[in-house]
């Protein structure tokens, strides 16, 4: 089975010109997941409750990251420190899978860039207007760090010992 967690990016790729031409015109300041966001999305403490889907890796490597923007943004959040989630449209998502008409769509933040867990890219944010992001909500890391019920979703999601139990067992 082929990795499906690109598709999205990959459709939009092909088909539309003015992704494409954004992504070839900035490609210093664009990069696909690599090693760094693969490495977090393998370390959680995932259980799905989608039958043939063992882990968050699944989740993407099965294509679930596309459409499913809000939860895998939030699942993703909690392998970094200082991100914010913020939620709005994104113009080039107009249309697809669960971002409708409007192009709704969920991303994370940091202090330079944008990481969007549907295209599976890293973005610089100072091409968050040229791609069309336009947030309408934000919950900053200093919310998320004073969220109990965060930082305990968290704390069991990045636990090394629990995979390490669960690879024994």
């Amino acid at each position: 089975m082929d990795n499906k967690a690109f598709s999205l990016y990959f459709k939009l790729y092909n088909e539309d010109k003015d992704f494409r031409e954004l992504i070839d015109r900035n490609k210093d300041k664009i990069r696909l997941f690599n090693d760094s966001e693969w490495n977090k999305i393998k370390s959680q403490n995932y259980a799905p409750n989608i039958d043939g889907v063992d882990d968050f890796y699944d989740m993407f490597y099965k294509g679930y990251n596309i459409g499913n923007c809000v939860n895998m943004t939030i699942e993703l959040s909690y392998s970094y420190n200082d991100v914010d989630i913020v939620s709005g449209t994104m113009a080039f998502l107009k249309g697809t899978l669960n971002a409708e008409k409007e192009g709704g769509h969920a991303w994370l933040e940091d202090k330079d860039t944008i990481i969007d867990t549907s295209l599976m890219l890293v973005i610089d944010k100072s091409l968050k207007k040229e791609f069309g992001y336009f947030e309408e909500q934000r919950l900053t890391s200093s919310m998320l760090l004073e969220s109990k019920q965060y930082q305990t979703r968290k704390q069991f999601v990045t636990d090394n010992e629990i995979r390490k139990n669960n690879k024994k067992g």
